[in-house]
């Protein structure tokens, strides 16, 4: 079973300069947003098409049959981290064009398929091989001020999503990017007005924003070294 990683906020919060410090020889980032870029000086040194663990993808199934294609083939085998980096964006994406892309018969087909692909990933994500973490980095939706039984908690599009399926519930490991009174990025690990999340004990309330930092912590923690 992968481990998979669900850090949501912001934008500019922090979420996607957290991979900085992965080792990009055994890194692949998935560019869900199709922005094409990464938020730090020199990142086309370590990411690009040419060392092949940067590239963009347009829709659900592509990204499904990515994870599929990098946990199972042994070309990948040496690949221990992979980022799905703006997965919401492909999720909006995919419910904008889903009518141009799959020409579907019933106009409301589109949110119950977004259900289903988005459930897929999900699925995939947790039964790749055991050696990889799959972290995925989306954008909040803030608690309804006028419902005080709502948290901040990851933006999903249409009301499957919303109201049926609340992702977080699938992952062990759910981080809250933020930025203090200062200026600085750091990651929530406790459920403060949010779906935040991780074991017991593993790590304080305040993290670095470092997915490097992250999977080291969790290895020690799951080894019972700290």
């Amino acid at each position: 079973m992968a481990r998979p990683i669900l850090v949501y906020g912001h934008p500019a919060s922090g979420k996607s300069y957290a991979f900085k410090n992965l080792d990009p020889d055994t890194t692949i980032i998935i560019d869900a947003d199709n922005k094409g870029a990464l938020p730090w000086r020199g990142f086309k040194k370590s990411y690009n098409a040419e060392r092949k663990n940067f590239f963009s993808l347009n829709t659900l199934d592509q990204i499904a049959n990515s994870i599929k294609k990098i946990s199972d083939n042994d070309a990948y085998k040496h690949i221990t981290v992979l980022g799905i980096d703006g997965f919401n964006n492909a999720l909006a994406r995919e419910q904008v064009f889903y009518d141009e892309w799959f020409q579907p018969k019933n106009p409301y087909e589109k949110y119950s398929e977004l259900a289903k692909k988005t459930l897929r990933i999900i699925n995939l994500a947790q039964s790749m091989r055991s050696n990889l973490n799959i972290i995925f980095t989306a954008h909040v939706e803030c608690a309804d001020i006028n419902n005080p039984t709502e948290v901040d908690h990851l933006l999903t599009p249409g009301k499957q999503l919303k109201e049926k399926f609340r992702i977080e519930g699938n992952f062990l490991y759910v981080f809250y990017a933020k930025i203090d009174s200062d200026g600085n990025h750091f990651f929530e690990t406790v459920p403060v007005n949010s779906t935040a999340r991780a074991p017991e004990d593993c790590f304080p309330p305040h993290i670095p924003n470092d997915f490097k930092f992250i999977i080291d912590t969790i290895d020690a923690y799951e080894n019972g070294d700290v």
